[in-house]
């Protein structure tokens, strides 16, 4: 088992969607008349040309398309694994004209286990849509000896795991998982990013790693790589043969794990700062949910390797209440 994760409670209440709006601007008589002339400023709390940046890069002419008369740009505003820009959307005006893509699971387990810097309450955004899900798959080196997650869970030696950060998601995701289903993960946290994670398996360092399906599934393409399990709710179609890890476990160990793979199916969520304006919300929700539907955006999105899945506003917005619903479930799992 993993050492130092005594349970315990966080102090940290996520509490509801707090999506009633209006706190920060008044309804407008004509919420789509507001954004006529006027500039929305996309931020992105990476670098850009990674995968969070394309998705919002690639939605920028297509969500003009979506509001007459309005301009789009992209900001990125990286550091602090996300945090800084992260709390630049969330501090912003919430009049609608800054918005931005968060890592749902990476500021949810950020708040959770207190991380310096935060200055966000996750349940207060104003949630518009989600861009995509793109849930993390595991899997281990050729020659691991671990062809299956089962074998994992079974195993009576530590599992070496390549982590690209302490702290980060997929760090957070190998400790539940280790815990809730009683397996010795070592993790090896050391790495620069979830790519030398994964070079790091391929070249027999680590037998595991766990990153997004996009990103691993391209790096491990004909490697000899046995995809092990993936971390959502929903199968992908690309791995039907995958299994979800809230197959694994009795019921009380499932539920943890649902729990863990409900936060991944809101992975990559675009949102305003809390307070904005409910009507004003809602037309901003729907063109960008139009404009990610898109044909042109769904075709430029494939072609540079990713997988678009928008989700509507009152989708994500129940999804949402199901996780902060649930979440006191792994606070005492991965308390620092």
């Amino acid at each position: 088992m993993l050492s130092g994760l005594a349970a315990g409670t966080m102090g940290v209440t996520l509490g509801a969607c707090g999506q009633t709006g209006g706190e920060g601007t008044d309804s407008a008589e004509d919420p789509a008349a507001f954004f006529d002339g006027e500039t929305i400023t996309m931020v992105v709390p990476y670098n850009p040309g990674g995968g969070f940046d394309t998705f919002v890069r690639l939605l920028e002419t297509h969500l003009e398309d979506e509001i007459e008369g309005v301009q789009v740009n992209v900001k990125n505003s990286p550091g602090g694994g996300s945090l800084i820009g992260t709390n630049e959307i969330y501090q912003a005006e919430p009049d609608g004209l800054t918005i931005g893509l968060i890592n749902y699971p990476g500021s949810m387990f950020a708040e959770a286990t207190g991380t310096d810097g935060v200055s966000f309450d996750n349940s207060k955004w104003t949630f518009l849509a989600r861009l995509g899900a793109i849930n993390p798959i595991v899997f281990t080196g050729e020659d691991s000896g671990y062809e299956s997650f089962q074998q994992m869970i079974d195993s009576d030696e530590p599992i070496t795991f390549g982590i690209g950060g302490r702290g980060s998601d997929a760090y957070y995701a190998t400790v539940i998982m280790a815990e809730v289903l009683g397996f010795d993960a070592e993790i090896i946290a050391g790495y620069g990013g979830g790519e030398e994670a994964d070079a790091a398996l391929l070249v027999g360092e680590v037998d595991a790693s766990i990153n997004s399906a996009d990103a691993a599934l391209t790096r491990i393409e004909g490697t000899g790589a046995h995809i092990n399990a993936l971390i959502s709710t929903q199968p992908n179609e690309q791995l039907p043969d995958v299994p979800l890890i809230t197959e694994f476990g009795d019921a009380e160990q499932q539920e943890v794990l649902s729990a863990l793979a409900s936060i991944y199916d809101l992975e990559r969520l675009l949102v305003a700062p809390p307070g904005m304006d409910e009507e004003r919300a809602q037309v901003l929700a729907d063109a960008v949910f139009a404009a990610a539907s898109s044909d042109g955006y769904v075709q430029e999105m494939e072609a540079a390797g990713l997988t678009p899945s928008p989700m509507e506003r009152a989708e994500v917005l129940s999804l949402v209440e199901d996780v902060n619903a649930s979440i006191d479930l792994l606070k005492p799992i991965i308390e620092e």
